[in-house]
């Protein structure tokens, strides 16, 4: 298993910061001061104290009972292990060092010390936490710990670990024992308990200690009579009574009653019972006992020699650790400075952070630093420049022409310091603390897009500075960019700016422009084409390379159906009517579309048994077998537009909603300054452009309402213009098409030859599976892959218009005409841009966007009802969707309320499956704000329509993550624990009810972020417990996979490490003590949630009923939408899935789909009002046109050719409101006479 690149410390710098580490303080220092690296140093920014001023510099003495110290002239061998127990005199912690060269027995003769000139001190790495110390659930400060610790230099290898451990007295136990307020209460309790027995003096403060230590004294040297202690002892009864039990208990004192002489009870304690002097590296109960009576020894001496008169005591004078934890740590002779004699650990002057920083200290020799130097790099090579930059500093600071000379000669090497690599990012643009998550590709992109503006020797500076950043990143790509290389596909594909997919007409364009604009330049750009030419084996580029001249190459399906506008490849054409296109092509344009028509021919015949003289009509089926007049069509996509399909088929249900827009002439704000100058739509003043903007919209979306009502087929398109407007936030929906043009270019197609559009191949229709699977993204600016489905779409606008759709089973197959069919429209490249642009606009929008955007739309074109506080206007849209929130704030200031209109709610999922009231209490809940204070929030006035979307897109550690945490939802949401009051309970009685729920959701969050520090790691897919056991694995099957490599390996071959049988036991253990933490913080949660939502299981005033759920099926690249929504008035759940619409199963909605690597998930949910539900929603509203009613009499009359040109992208504002979907001359191909106004109304009412 490869190492973890991290800094380390050279054994001085760690017995330094071992001196000065104090676990009292770690949390408020923000780090382990021994554990882990100081942050790196910068000189631009004030001073940071490497030391926090409050910790203690620790005075060590050793503790020889419990110590295991080198021999002078003891040499080291397979069993050496070295401990050094000593304990601070001031703090009174305990510290305890050791070295075990046992682990390591193969490296014990290549251990680092004084004389090994590779590695003349150890380098530590630290490897992480020990928790056989007995760790508490809560981490606390005074719980022991054991740090581990590994030498970096490969011939060493040995291990080291210190173990931190608590006074066994706190600072409680002490103040119990020497309280003189304590002491007099416990003086006058045992004059109540022993009456004239009791002493006649109180206990000084320094009696219980004095006592206390000759009671241990006593038990390390036991004698006959002094084990037994008589709780009604004169001295022991005034001086510990009844209040120090759990001390003694805790030092391995007993008591019992006994039988007296005089038959009564007594209460009599018993000295501890340790064991004989053993092993000292064995923890014993003699280890306690010898703990405490050092730190006895350290109280009493603290106490004035004249209040130690009568005391017992016999002082004890440790020495001093620090020459022992050198020994051990073989650094008590390492090569100083000259003039310097110590390191600063006992005061508080500190050392220049460059020392702490390369894991050295301020006496080191130049090649001891040169070594520490050379230790980080190895070990931590992703920050080599912040060491070259200490390194470089501190040749200076020293005056050392050693380290200046070894920094010139690193430098020449291409090594850079932290602040030129900051200047080399910078120049690009880029924040260096954005540098970890930058790719090459990103910088490498920065670069070439700034060569195009900048001089010659501006770009040979930009080349040095990329040269930078390649050495710093270790990057092949990068140095060979600053080089101008070219040598791989990939560098001559990026020579010409192409992608690598990129057709070989590109690439020789590129080649002429690149050339024309630098003739000096035509060596390089022959040299990148011939690579290309290879690696694809291209005839065609070979050939240009000598002629200058390219041969044409093969057509494919996909440039065949271009040329004749077809997008949708999915569905049988009229191939009598592409015929008729090539008889009436011009004579240079004949030769071409006869051979992409003799491709779609066969394409037509393989994929759907479609020949020349056979009708469409019949290829064509049904999507499904509803009769019209019963059920919703469905909606044709026109690119990945797939939610905005899922917000239309919302919206024509809400049926308040659909007659404003059928008949919004009635509703229309008059567009002129005078009266719209105090219209506020969204707090923001609506222009008169914008209103004009807005009604356009209105008339397009009442057009396709009307298409939805009247359409005699099962599916309709919603225009083009309808989506820009809908996903464009301008006034203008070209200009926003603009804008919203993305750098990457728009992928509607591979390029074009001769003015022709070329397209991929597509996926053939198979009517066994379900269209939902083909790629329509919002989510993201990549696509996911197509696949082969069901897509049974009908021709878009630029598609032959001349074509019948139309089937037997609903419609009459007109006679064929007596005159030449029209003329069929050329390709349509500006519709074609249009939907390029829509895809574009489609991702970088969210759902509360796009349906946030409608409203403001529909409230722009219509006129208010009232005007509401900040003149906001009322209308429909804000009496069905639009809630009053309240905001309640408070703050050191007070008490803040706050108002707000909302038009949904945003929810997280919480990075698990939970049902929609867990969501919705943590949004509405009480919560922290951002400088102090708490805030809540709660309903005043609630909307009719209650519409909730889902946070699924998260950011964790800076990557872009897709929750699929499934959400529960319930058929009835009762909405009054979210109201300000409610029909049977006032706004205090809620609140009451608010903060019972409040105090069970903060345990909760607690609880919540324990679970995700267990959770959190840097492996996808697993948490630590199971990161852990799969370590676990690993090293088991390593070594008996290096057992199996030992037996036939050669001799001299270096060994491989040997993990220890020990780590991978520790390992499954400690993860299997993980893995039941997890499941029971998972089972509290659970059980937390059932009482949080227990709060208000009384309250059901104000019920709400499951209306529709917009859903999801993909991942942050991209995906597919669809929505489900209720039919109230026929009680059934009903699928919208673009141009299919079906019975929907309940237990795709309220259910977790089990089984699928991406399972789709609800992200956007609507409830209606239970009381509202049957009047404000129709889910069908369906007047089919028949043959018939298409008609106005029996035969039909000659009517002129239409002539099918380009169509005008902007429609004059005069005459939208002449625009009728029934006024169409050609409708889906068919001819048809106007009808009259009487059938419109007749056909648009809602019954």
């Amino acid at each position: 298993m490869a190492a973890v690149m991290a800094p380390g410390k050279t054994s001085p710098r760690l017995l330094q910061d071992l001196l000065t580490y104090d676990a009292r303080y770690e949390d408020r220092a923000g780090r382990n001061l021994l554990t882990t690296a100081p942050p790196q140093h910068d000189p631009r920014q004030p001073p940071i104290a490497a030391v926090p001023y409050r910790n203690c510099r620790h005075v060590l003495l050793t503790k020889i009972e419990q110590s295991q110290l080198p021999r002078a002239g003891q040499p080291l061998d397979e069993t050496t292990v070295h401990k050094v127990a000593s304990f601070c005199n001031k703090c009174r912690w305990h510290f305890d060092v050791v070295v075990d060269f046992r682990k390591e027995s193969g490296h014990v003769h290549r251990a680092c010390k004084r004389g090994n000139e590779d590695y003349a001190l150890h380098h530590f790495l630290y490897e992480g936490e020990d928790d056989s110390n007995g760790l508490d659930a809560m981490g606390g400060r005074q719980r022991p710990r054991t740090y581990r610790f590994r030498c970096s230099a490969p011939p060493c290898r040995v291990p080291l670990s210190v173990t931190i451990k608590p006074p066994r007295f706190s600072d409680h136990d002490i103040e119990t024992l020497t309280n003189q307020a304590q002491l007099r209460q416990r003086w006058e309790r045992a004059k109540e308990l022993a009456g004239d027995r009791a002493d006649a003096v109180m206990a000084r403060p320094v009696d219980a200690p004095d006592y206390l230590n000759t009671y241990l004294h006593d038990c390390l040297n036991p004698a006959k009579g002094k084990a037994r202690i008589p709780l009604l002892n004169r001295k022991f009864l005034k001086t510990f009574g009844k209040d120090c039990d759990s001390i003694l208990t805790r030092l391995g004192f007993t008591n019992s009653l006994e039988e007296e002489e005089d038959e009564s009870m007594a209460e009599v304690w018993y000295l501890p019972r340790p064991d004989e002097a053993a092993d000292p590296l064995t923890s014993t109960l003699r280890n306690t006992v010898e703990d405490a009576r050092y730190e006895l020894n350290t109280l009493l001496l603290e106490y004035p020699e004249a209040e130690r008169t009568r005391c017992r005591h016999q002082p004890m004078y440790p020495p001093e650790s620090r020459g022992d934890m050198q020994k051990v740590l073989a650094c008590d002779d390492y090569a100083k400075l000259a003039g310097r004699i110590e390191t600063r650990s006992a005061n508080h002057e500190e050392d220049h952070p460059y020392y702490a920083s390369l894991g050295a200290v301020g006496d080191f020799a130049d090649s001891l630093v040169l070594f520490a130097f050379s230790r980080q790099v190895e070990t931590d090579l992703a920050n080599q420049s912040y060491y070259f930059e200490c390194l470089q500093d501190l040749a200076v600071g020293r005056n050392s022409e050693m380290l200046q000379t070894q920094v010139s000669l690193m430098a020449s090497k291409g090594v850079t310091s932290k602040r030129d690599l900051d200047a080399a990012y910078k120049s690009f643009g880029i924040d260096p603390a954005h540098a970890s998550v930058i790719g090459d590709d990103h910088i490498i992109g920065s670069f070439r897009a700034r060569l195009s503006d900048i001089s010659p020797v501006q770009a040979e500076e930009a080349r040095r500075q990329l040269r930078i950043l390649g050495n710093a990143r270790d990057s092949d790509r990068i140095r060979a960019e600053a080089a101008d290389a070219i040598e791989t596909f990939e560098q001559a594909m990026a020579w010409f700016e192409l992608e690598k997919n990129q057709p070989d007409d590109f690439v020789t364009t590129m080649f002429t422009l690149k050339t024309q604009d630098n003739p000096s330049c035509i060596d390089n750009a022959r040299k990148a084409l011939s690579i290309i030419a290879e690696e694809r084996q291209s005839e065609r580029l070979r050939q240009f390379m000598k002629s200058g001249t390219m041969t044409e190459p093969d057509m494919d399906v996909g440039e065949a159906y271009a040329l004749f506008s077809v997008d949708n490849r999915t569905l049988p054409l009229d191939l009598d009517v592409l015929q008729t296109t090539v008889d009436i092509a011009p004579p240079a344009d004949v030769e071409k579309l006869q051979k992409a028509f003799a491709i779609i021919q066969q394409d037509q015949a393989q994929n759907f048994d479609n020949r020349i003289g056979k009708s469409a009509q019949q290829a064509e089926a049904r999507r499904n077998e509803y009769p019209l007049e019963t059920w919703p069509v469905g909606l044709r996509n026109i690119g990945n537009t797939c939610y905005l399909n899922s917000v239309l088929q919302f919206l024509f249900t809400i049926k308040p909603l659909r007659q404003v827009i059928l008949n919004c002439d009635e509703y229309f704000e008059v567009p002129v300054p005078e009266v719209i100058s105090k219209k506020k739509v969204g707090r923001a003043t609506v222009t008169v452009q914008r209103v004009l903007t807005a009604q356009k919209f209105v008339r397009e979306l009442r057009m396709f309402f009307e298409q939805m009502i009247t359409a005699p087929t099962d599916t309709v398109q919603p225009a083009i213009d309808l989506a820009s407007l809908a996903l464009c936030r301008t006034d203008n929906p070209d200009t926003a098409a603009e804008v919203l043009k993305s750098s990457k270019p728009i992928e509607t197609s591979l390029g074009s030859v001769d003015g022709i559009a070329i397209s991929g191949p597509m996926p053939q229709a198979d009517s066994g599976k379900d269209a939902s699977i083909l790629a329509d993204s919002v989510m993201g600016e990549e696509q996911i892959e197509p696949v082969p489905g069901d897509r049974e779409d009908a021709k878009s606008d630029t598609s032959m218009q001349a074509m019948d759709l139309g089937t037997e089973s609903d419609q009459t197959v007109p006679a064929p005409p007596e005159r030449p069919p029209p003329i069929p429209p050329r390709p349509d490249v500006q519709n074609r841009i249009k939907i390029g642009r829509l895809e574009e606009s489609a991702r970088q929008q969210d759902a509360a966007e796009v349906m946030g955007n409608i409203f403001d739309l529909v409230s722009c074109a219509i006129k208010g009802e009232d005007v509401m506080r900040e003149g906001e206007q009322f209308d429909t849209i804000k009496k069905l969707f639009y809630s009053d929130v309240t905001t309640v704030q408070k703050t050191k200031r007070g008490v803040e309320k706050l108002s707000e209109l909302r038009n949904h709610y945003l929810v997280s999922p919480g990075g698990r499956d939970r049902p929609m009231y867990a969501t919705l209490d943590n949004d509405f809940g009480l919560g922290e704000m951002e400088g102090g204070g708490t805030r809540y929030d709660y309903i005043e006035q609630a909307a009719p329509f209650q519409i909730i979307n889902v946070r699924r897109l998260q950011f964790e550690g800076g990557s872009p993550q897709y929750n699929r945490s499934h959400i529960g939802l319930d058929s009835t949401l009762y909405m009054d624990r979210y109201l300000a009051k409610t029909k049977s309970l006032d706004e205090l009685q809620l609140l009451r009810l608010r903060e019972v729920q409040w105090t069970k959701q903060q345990e909760l969050r607690e609880i919540e972020h324990e679970r995700q520090r267990l959770q959190a790691t840097e492996i996808e897919g697993l948490d630590l417990a199971a990161t852990l056991e799969e370590t676990s694995v690993f090293l088991d099957n390593f070594m008996v996979n290096k057992s199996d490599r030992t037996e036939v390996a050669d001799e001299q071959q270096e060994p491989l490490l040997n993990p220890s049988m020990e780590l991978v036991d520790a390992l499954h253990n400690k993860a299997q003590h993980l893995q039941k933490d997890l499941e029971s913080m998972e089972e509290h949660i659970n059980q937390l949630e059932s009482d949080i939502d227990g709060v208000f299981k009384e309250c059901h005033d104000h019920p709400y009923r499951l209306h529709a759920v917009f859903t999801h099926s993909g991942d942050i690249k991209g995906g597919h939408y669809w929505i489900y929504i209720y039919d109230f008035q026929s009680g059934m759940w009903r699928s919208y899935n673009d141009d299919r619409v079906t019975i929907a199963d309940e237990a795709q909605i309220f259910q977790r789909e089990d089984g699928s690597i991406r399972p789709h998930v609800s992200t956007g949910v609507v409830y209606v009002r239970a009381d509202l539900a049957e009047e404000y929603t129709q889910a069908v509203c369906r007047q089919p046109l028949t043959s018939e009613n298409q008609r106005s009499g029996e035969t039909a009359t000659d009517t002129p050719d239409v002539v099918m040109g380009d169509a005008t992208d902007v429609v004059p504002v005069s005459s939208l409101n002449q625009i009728r979907y029934h006024d169409l001359g050609v409708l889906e191909g068919v001819e048809k006479h106007l009808r009259s106004d009487s059938d419109v109304k007749t056909e648009t009412s809602e019954g």
